[in-house]
């Protein structure tokens, strides 16, 4: 099983795919699961921008990508997709329409629910675990979305109590992947909640994004879990080129066949601010 793994992508929801496609071409190999973690950009309408969305949209239009890509069916959206065949299932980061999500998990009765148009972005929930089976291989998922709250009053972006009460009634359950947006708590930084999933669960891989940077791999305190910390989805440089290291490849078979890479080959610099649409 060949998983694609992103952090912020911030609208460029499109551009993940068509990276995903271009591996594919140029391993000879196939995905079948994306996963991303949080602040994809699911702002299906513009006036539901949160105030940071909206002053980098003013610059970069790639942020509002969900609202121009998936929102309502296009050919050439379509097109784009086609090109490869899995899901991409990601946890909620601390920019997206929250009321909107809201809305759909609450009529969703399984761990993931859909959110496009094209029924190929699925949310998952926090503390609801997912197990994504190809052939006889199998992968646990645990989602922690959103963030942790540092001061009053909770808002939409911080985690809920209906989301804490969910982790807490968990129980014994096998974890491969936790799938978070924030980190773990460091300081006045990060999620109670993901620390006491690392220790608890002890799973094989934590996917997570949200502070920026570099990217970052390692080994978690517990010494069991290697950690991914992806850099975002976005332009680096003057030359406006694809931020390198936001992209990693699980290859995974069972909990003792497993690696991990970042995608640091060179025709992921051929992408960049202004020609990302027309390089295949």
């Amino acid at each position: 099983m060949n998983i694609a793994t992103f952090a912020d992508v911030h609208g460029r929801i499109l551009l993940a795919f068509k990276l995903c496609a271009r591996w594919q071409r140029e391993t000879g190999e196939t995905l079948d699961l994306i996963l991303q973690a949080g602040d994809m950009g699911i702002f299906p309408l513009y006036s539901q921008l949160d105030s940071a969305t909206l002053r980098y949209a003013q610059r970069d239009p790639t942020e509002l990508g969900f609202m121009q890509h998936f929102v309502a069916h296009t050919d050439e959206v379509a097109a784009v997709l086609a090109q490869t065949r899995c899901k991409l299932i990601f946890v909620r980061g601390n920019h997206e329409d929250h009321a909107w999500l809201d809305h759909h998990e609450q009529q969703a009765s399984g761990a993931i629910f859909p959110v496009d148009a094209y029924q190929r972005l699925y949310c998952l929930k926090t503390g609801v675990p997912y197990t994504h089976a190809t052939g006889n291989e199998r992968i646990s998922v645990l989602g922690i979305g959103r963030i942790g709250q540092r001061s009053a009053p909770l808002s939409s972006r911080h985690i809920q109590p209906e989301e804490q009460a969910r982790l807490n009634e968990l129980g014994d359950i096998a974890v491969d992947i936790l799938l978070t947006h924030d980190k773990s708590a460091q300081a006045d930084r990060g999620l109670a909640e993901i620390s006491t999933a690392l220790q608890q669960y002890r799973p094989l891989y934590h996917f997570y994004g949200h502070i920026g940077g570099e990217c970052l791999t390692g080994l978690s305190n517990n010494g069991i879990t290697r950690f991914c910390k992806l850099a975002d989805l976005h332009w680096d440089g003057p030359e406006q080129r694809l931020h390198p290291g936001s992209m990693a490849i699980l290859r995974w078979q069972d909990r003792t066949t497993h690696s991990l890479s970042v995608v640091r080959d060179p025709w992921y610099t051929e992408y960049n601010a202004h020609n990302w649409q027309y390089v295949p």
